[in-house]
């Protein structure tokens, strides 16, 4: 098990990758929009389409990151008065239930993806397909790592610090 959640790390690796280079590429697009339009009086079409599209890609990818480190928001309120016991099926519920949602997202995101293949974006020029395709590729993220969090969170699995022999 610990090759498969080796290999579930190096992609949660691969995607904080990507999503620096789409920060990376967002700012950099934001800076030519500014100082094409205010600076060269010379405003550039793609600017703002890509730094939407960047966008989109960083919020769909962070999401699904976020999610497996524990970064989403919860409510503590009410669960910190119940048992561990109680706390670990309504944990499994909510995997359950983002499983769930991932699928709907692959479901309906692919859906979406397909019928935009031969719609242009206006000011770049690319297929709407490449837009739309990180709805399903997120969902499928989603699922991957709900069901190793309900794994892990089943068989009480503890990730050993690096000091750890």
């Amino acid at each position: 098990m610990s090759t498969v959640y080796k290999i579930l790390d190096a992609i949660d690796k691969s995607i904080r990758f990507l999503i620096f280079v789409l920060l990376v590429v967002m700012v950099f697009s934001t800076f030519m929009q500014v100082l094409g339009r205010y600076v060269l009086v010379i405003p550039f079409p793609w600017t703002e389409e890509l730094s939407r599209r960047m966008m989109t890609w960083l919020l769909f990818t962070a999401s699904a990151v976020g999610y497996r480190s524990g970064g989403m928001v919860g409510i503590d309120l009410l669960t910190s008065r119940f048992s561990e016991k109680l706390k670990k099926k309504l944990d499994i519920i909510i995997y359950i239930l983002v499983i769930c949602f991932g699928i709907f997202m692959i479901w309906q995101g692919h859906a979406l993806a397909t019928r935009m293949v031969r719609q242009q974006s206006s000011a770049l020029g690319i297929s709407m397909f490449y837009v739309y395709i990180i709805i399903p590729v997120s969902g499928l993220l989603f699922v991957i790592f709900s069901i190793e969090l309900m794994i892990k969170r089943i068989t009480g699995y503890r990730k050993k610090d690096q000091g750890d022999t």
